[in-house]
Formats: C-alpha cells, sequence, structure tokens
C-alpha cells in the first residue's frame, strides 16, 4: 500500500473538511495567496539548485509514488545459491546466471568477480558507485528539506504584503477582520504545504534513500564474499549478520548506509 498519497489526500480532506464545517469557509480560499507561496518557493529552489540538481530532484519525486524496497531476504538467499555455484564449478560458471540478475548494480560487481578482478579492487569501484548513487539519490531529501524552509518564509511574506496594504487602507474599521483574514492566508497555505506535504515528502525519501543503500552494501558484500570463495553457508550468516546489525542498532545518521558508502 503507497502510504505517500494517502497520507496526503487524507491530510487534505481533513484540514478543507474541518474548513466547510465553520463559518467563512470562501474565506480560505485565495489564488492570490496560493501564487505567492507556490511561486515564492519555486523561486527560491531555482536559487538555491542548478538546474541538473532540480532535474534530478523533481525526478527522484516520482519514486515517492513508485518505489519499491528491495527484498533483503531475496538477496541472501541468492547469493547463497551463487556461492554454491562458484565453489562446485568456478567463477566461470556464474557468468550465465549474470544475464539473468535485473539489478545492474549486483550484475556490475558479479561481472567484475568472473573477469578476476582483485578483490580490493572490485570493493573501491563498488563503493565509488554507491557513492555516485548516494550523491544523485541525497538530492530529493535536500530539494524537499529547503522547498519545507521555504513555502511558510514566504507565506509570511505574503502576510506582511498584506498587513501593509491594510494599513495604508484605515478608514473603514469594519474591513480590518476581514482584511487580517485575508492576510493570513498566505501564512495558513505556507505552513500547511511545508508540514503536509514537502517535509514529509523529504522524511519518506530520505528513508527510501536508505533502504536503497542498504541493500546496494548488502550486494558489495555478497559478492566480495563470493570472491573470496566462502562457503555457502557463511555466505548467509555474513549476510544475515550484516541485516541484523543494521536493523537491530537503529542506527543513526551519522552511522547510516549512506556514510558507509562515502
Amino acid at each position: 500500500m503507497k502510504t505517500t498519497p494517502i497520507g496526503i489526500a487524507a491530510g487534505f480532506a481533513l484540514i478543507f473538511g474541518a474548513i466547510f464545517l465553520g463559518d467563512g469557509w470562501a474565506t480560505f480560499f485565495d489564488p492570490a495567496s496560493l501564487i505567492m507561496v507556490l511561486g515564492g518557493t519555486a523561486s527560491a529552489l531555482m536559487v538555491a539548485f542548478s538546474i541538473d540538481e532540480l532535474k534530478l530532484g523533481l525526478g527522484g519525486a516520482k519514486q515517492l509514488f513508485s518505489f519499491k524496497p528491495p527484498d533483503l531476504e531475496h538477496y541472501v538467499t541468492l547469493f547463497a545459491e551463487l556461492s554454491r555455484t562458484a565453489r562446485r564449478e568456478g567463477l566461470l560458471a556464474l557468468d550465465r546466471q549474470i544475464q539473468q540478475c535485473d539489478d545492474p548494480f549486483m550484475r556490475m560487481g558479479l561481472e567484475m568477480a568472473v573477469d578476476g578482478i582483485e578483490e580490493q579492487e572490485i570493493d573501491d569501484l563498488m563503493r565509488g558507485r554507491i557513492a555516485t548513487e548516494t550523491a544523485r539519490l541525497a538530492l530529493t531529501p535536500k530539494f524537499f528539506n529547503a522547498a519545507g524552509t521555504y513555502a511558510p518564509s514566504f507565506g509570511m511574506v505574503g502576510t506582511l504584503i498584506g498587513l501593509i496594504q491594510m494599513m495604508q487602507n484605515l478608514t473603514d474599521p469594519s474591513a480590518i477582520g476581514a482584511g487580517m483574514a485575508v492576510a493570513m492566508i498566505t501564512t495558513f497555505y505556507g505552513a500547511l504545504l511545508a508540514n503536509l506535504v514537502f517535509l514529509p515528502c523529504a522524511n519518506k525519501a530520505k528513508a527510501q534513500m536508505n533502504d536503497l543503500l542498504l541493500a546496494r552494501d548488502l550486494v558489495r558484500t555478497g559478492v566480495l564474499s563470493i570472491v573470496r570463495g566462502e562457503s555457502p553457508s557463511m555466505v548467509e550468516k555474513r549476510l544475515r549478520l550484516f541485516l541484523s546489525e543494521q536493523t537491530e542498532a537503529a542506527p543513526a545518521e551519522n552511522d547510516s548506509p549512506l556514510k558507509k558508502a562515502a
């Protein structure tokens, strides 16, 4: 079940449902305020990021709705089978199984193993690939975190503009209340988008990135175990120990696969 779209839709339904149940709901719909928040946030993002970074950040946003967590148990079983084949028939026997591998990162590691490349060089190349992928994946949470910072700020800017315009026309005291309500709408939009869309999406993107990098590190460990000629039981034990250390320790950000890959 995709929790991201469900959560966003439920949040908007809850908030705007509460608005419709109250009085003066039409006040909450102000196109100019929405343009101020969205346009200001987009402009600030263009200042903060290059065009290439914006493309990568927005491209990574698609993963929020289509991401499938890696099947880590499948990797453990697969590497145990591969190590059994390598021990029985040699590393060259893995060549026919590489063609059936749908994971490009795993295929790269196994191809280097079959080609007889030294263990240290394989490790270095795979770590380099992980570091490159990490830099690319990290742009999405960074992008949404920045948007979550800018949106409330531009909401406040819109409120200040509205207050200034209201203060210039105080001839009708009865209109002050209505003018104040309109001035506050941009702050409402900014806080809503930041706390329901941008910041939660940043957290989701970061969690997805860590899941993917954990799978990459698991694959790297499995490939190196095969290169060393470890027994299938040892490969399985090593990978399960690796997974248990990652899941049970619940590492902080500094100890996550993101740091290990660097």
